[in-house]
Parts: C-alpha cells; structure tokens; sequence
C-alpha cells in the first residue's frame, strides 16, 4: 500500500511539472512515455490519490449470467436443491427455463448469489477400475434388492412389525430402472419381479447381473439345485452373472441407484402398506427415469434409450 502511495505521489510531481513546463518536457525529465503523462494529466483532480493505480479487470465478464438468468436459478434452486441437489437444480433449469449454460456455469453463479451449503469436503477414495460403457440396450442389466427404512413405515405396517422390500433393475446401457415392493424377501419374488421386468423394458434382455443371495441364487446352499429365479432365466433364455461375494460396487449401478433412492424418496416418504409403497415408487420411478443425469451428459435414460431406438430403425 506504501508502494502505491508514494507511486501516486511522484506522478503528482509529474503532473505539476506538466503544468509549468509542458508534457513533453515532464516526458523526457522523469523518463516515462508522452501517453503516460497525458493519462495522468487527465485523471488528475488536484489530489495524489487521483492518479492511484486502479485495477485492469473488467467490470463485467462477457459470459456473465443476465438477471433473467439469475432468478431462472434462483428459482430452481428453492424447487429442487433441498431434495435434488445441484443435479436437481441444473435438471430442472434444462427442462422448464431454457437455460443453455453448463453445469459448472451454473455452479459458479449460484454460488456467487449465495446458494447451497458450500463444497462438501470429499472423501479420499481409492480409484475405482473403469468397466467399458455397454452400446446396447438390454445387454446386462443390473438387479438387487433395497430393504425399505423401517423408519419409512407408519400405521398398521409399523405396528405388526413389518419389513418391505424394494426389487430394483437398471439397464447399464441406458440407464432405464424399473422397481417394484414386496412384503417378503423370497426367490419367488424375484421371479415374479422377472416376468414384470420382461413386460416393461421395451427391449429383449441378454444377461441379467445379481449378487449371491438366496433370492437370486443357491449357489452357496447346493451344488445342483438352481434356485426359482435361475430356472426363470434359463426358461426366457437370458445369461445370469454372479458378482464375487461382497463385492456390491461390481454391481454399482444398481447400487447408486439405491443411495439415489435413499436421498430423493424414501428420507421423505412414508408408507402405510405395500400398495401405498408401490403408488409412491411408481411417481418416483417416472421422475427417475426421466431425469436428467450427468453420466448421460444431460440426457434422460428415456431420452438415450429414443436415442438407441431411434438409431436403429
């Protein structure tokens, strides 16, 4: 600061012997250029402050948002962010405000008007293998199941101590889900969770991927017998792949899906029965599959599974 003080003040002196002598005179007395002094001169109100060096940025960047800009994210912020996140947010700018700008455009203006909670601090994680994208809708398709929060339930469901479980399949290509409850964690289940599946997904499945619990396998109970749901697959001849045992990020698909879950339903929903379950799941499961997501660069799985179709007639 001391710096810029006494710089101001020599041009002062500058400028003063410009009044008596001349510019050109100063110019070549102080050894600075003839523009300099006439910038100076210019500038000058008879205090040394007014010729302190001011700053170069611009005012205003090119790219800044417009105010119209500002409240559309202002706007979507209040609808979305406390249940969405950013995603949610930049989601819903793409889809009811015409916005155009990139997601971490988006960030960054928000931010500066004093959005959200700030950056979360991340946890150090391990890098984590990179399988190839699959290019076809139905190649493999991930299946697990979620067992709904008890905390979730309320009425006559909490009171006769009952559990509910959520079937959840995600096609790796497309990223399309389809979900569906049941009161019992059983082998049935899951085949009676295949045949809805097959109805559903408007495209033929080739390998269906689990982990090894007895709901989808008796891998580990006996040698010879195929538990319900292999006999289902064999029957519509599609491939079954066991993930190794506690190895649930090899189906990390299915997985994300249920944190998703987790996040945008179920810490906000309650349930008094099955049926009620699946009338919720089912608003979700729209939501869901037409979301925009990052992975897709901003596309729905709705709209990469048009994509897929469309590209192939």
């Amino acid at each position: 600061m001391k710096r810029l003080a006494q710089e101001a003040r020599i041009r002062q002196g500058v400028v003063d012997y410009a009044k008596k002598h001349g510019k050109s005179e100063a110019a070549r007395k102080y050894g600075v250029s003839l523009s300099s002094v006439k910038r100076w001169s210019k500038r000058y109100d008879g205090t040394w402050q007014s010729l302190q060096e001011r700053s170069h940025r611009p005012n205003s960047h090119p790219r800044q948002h417009s105010k119209a800009e500002e409240a559309a994210i202002r706007q979507a912020f209040i609808q979305a962010y406390a249940r969405y996140g950013w995603d949610g947010v930049y989601a819903e700018l793409l889809k009811g405000h015409g916005y155009t700008r990139s997601f971490g455009g988006m960030y960054h203006a928000a931010t500066r008007m004093g959005l959200g909670w700030g950056k979360k601090r991340k946890r150090p994680s391990t890098a984590a293998r990179r399988y190839p994208e699959l290019t076809i809708p139905g190649e493999k398709v991930q299946i697990d199941v979620k067992e709904v929060p008890y905390c979730c339930l309320k009425g006559a469901s909490k009171r006769d101590g009952k559990r509910l479980y959520q079937w959840t399949a995600i096609d790796e290509c497309t990223r399309l889900r389809y979900v569906f409850a049941y009161e019992e964690h059983t082998p049935e289940n899951s085949v009676d969770f295949l045949g809805r599946l097959l109805k559903v997904f408007p495209f033929p499945i080739q390998t269906v991927q689990t982990d090894n619990g007895t709901e989808f396998t008796y891998k580990f109970i006996s040698q010879t017998e195929k538990s319900p749901f292999e006999k289902a697959l064999t029957a519509e001849g599609i491939a079954h792949k066991l993930i190794p045992p506690r190895t649930p990020w090899h189906n990390g698909k299915v997985e994300r899906s249920h944190r998703n879950d987790q996040r945008y339903f179920y810490d906000w929903e309650k349930f008094a029965s099955v049926h009620e379950l699946n009338q919720k799941l089912e608003t979700h499961l729209s939501w869901s599959n037409n979301k925009a997501m990052r992975t897709l660069g901003w596309k729905s799985p709705l709209d990469r599974l048009a994509f897929f179709l469309g590209s192939h007639h």
